[in-house]
């Protein structure tokens, strides 16, 4: 009698752990969200890259009356990739710290953004530019971070600094920072950039 009630609790214990089991396996096979990537992220920063880049020259059969010298824009590249089979639009922030040399090295940060349509899954790069005369005026940046949103939600950020959102303790400046379309860039590897949303002109 007692063997058989025994038997019974074993056989019901491992029932009950082969159901838990079965119940652990389906949760791990059901599909993520549409569009989810690795850890259900949209957008995944893989590195920003600060950098110098000389004005691009191109011929032209008008001779130029420009000087030959190639002054350097500062560049910072931002390389991502997307999860999702499209998105509509990815607004890319841009947050730029200097000391401006020009005025006994008054902090200043730099805000730009750029939306860019109709991106695909896959990686991606995305640029943001300083003016070579900005540059000759204030010297070069000393921290830069991007923020990119979907839909009004933050999907990614990366910075150069380790305190976090360092940019929030700064007023912004806008106008200053330029994105590829803004620049003698715009024509250079056309086709390796997402379309970028033209900005509204305002009323």
């Amino acid at each position: 009698m007692k063997n058989g009630i025994r038997s019974k609790v074993l056989w019901g214990a491992v029932l009950f752990i082969a159901m838990g089991m079965s119940g652990l396996t389906a949760i791990a096979q059901m599909p993520g969200a549409p569009g989810a990537g690795p850890g259900g992220d949209l957008v995944r920063i893989r590195r920003m890259t600060p950098t110098k880049e000389k004005t691009p020259v191109f011929r032209t059969a008008t001779a130029s009356q420009a000087s030959a010298r190639q002054p350097d824009w500062w560049r910072v590249v931002v390389d991502f990739e997307t999860s999702a089979d499209w998105l509509d639009e990815l607004e890319c922030t841009y947050y730029v710290y200097m000391k401006d040399q020009s005025n006994k090295g008054a902090e200043v940060m730099f805000r730009g953004s750029v939306t860019y349509v109709n991106v695909p899954k896959g990686r991606h790069q995305s640029d943001m530019f300083l003016h070579p005369g900005t540059l000759a005026r204030m010297g070069n940046p000393e921290q830069v971070a991007v923020v990119m949103k979907h839909r009004g939600a933050v999907v990614g950020t990366e910075s150069t600094a380790k305190t976090p959102n360092w940019w929030e303790r700064f007023s912004p400046v806008d106008g200053v920072l330029l994105n590829r379309s803004q620049t003698p860039f715009a024509f250079i590897d056309y086709d390796a950039f997402n379309a970028i949303k033209p900005q509204t002109a305002a009323r």
